[in-house]
């Protein structure tokens, strides 16, 4: 068969498919069209007031991505250790992972304790790997009450990295 026999409208239906497969299925690092992308990783924190732990402490998990109403917020409480866990926070990927472009994902955790609001996490989520935010370490953070809001890397507010 001669080259100018061959059907090329058909060749490339058959590589268009082909290609679409390969991306639906996975694109060699495990991520397909189906996977999800995390917003928000896990978060294992504790809750501190002058070195102690905190009881009843509501941590208030904000996520803004696309809209601002896409993301419920999710409210948990500070347990008899000052301990909490917000569980990771996902989205469908559709076709998102194959368009091209930055992300931008705001994380924010407020703390509300004996009628205080504190600023515990702001930090803007540029990739949508899990245990990005601390550049693939768990998120595990100590959230001392009475240290004033600061930067810590790229995240701002009073809670800290746990140091290991």
């Amino acid at each position: 068969m001669k080259l100018s026999q061959v059907h090329i409208p058909g060749l490339i239906s058959l590589g268009l498919l082909a290609a679409i497969g390969f991306i639906l299925i996975a694109d060699g690092t495990g991520m397909s069209m189906f996977s999800k992308l995390v917003l928000f990783s896990r978060v294992d924190g504790v809750i501190t007031q002058d070195g102690k732990p905190v009881e009843g402490a509501q941590i208030i998990q904000e996520v803004l991505y696309k809209n601002a109403d896409e993301v419920p917020a999710t409210t948990v409480v500070s347990g008899p250790a000052g301990d909490f866990v917000l569980e990771e926070v996902t989205h469908a990927a559709g076709v998102s992972r194959m368009l091209p472009g930055q992300v931008s994902i705001v994380q924010r955790l407020v703390i509300r304790f004996q009628g205080k609001e504190y600023e515990g996490w702001r930090h803007n989520k540029t990739s949508v790997e899990p245990d990005s935010e601390l550049d693939g370490q768990p998120l595990k953070l100590v959230c001392e009450l009475t240290t004033p809001p600061d930067f810590e890397g790229t995240h701002f507010g009073i809670c800290r990295a746990a140091k290991e």
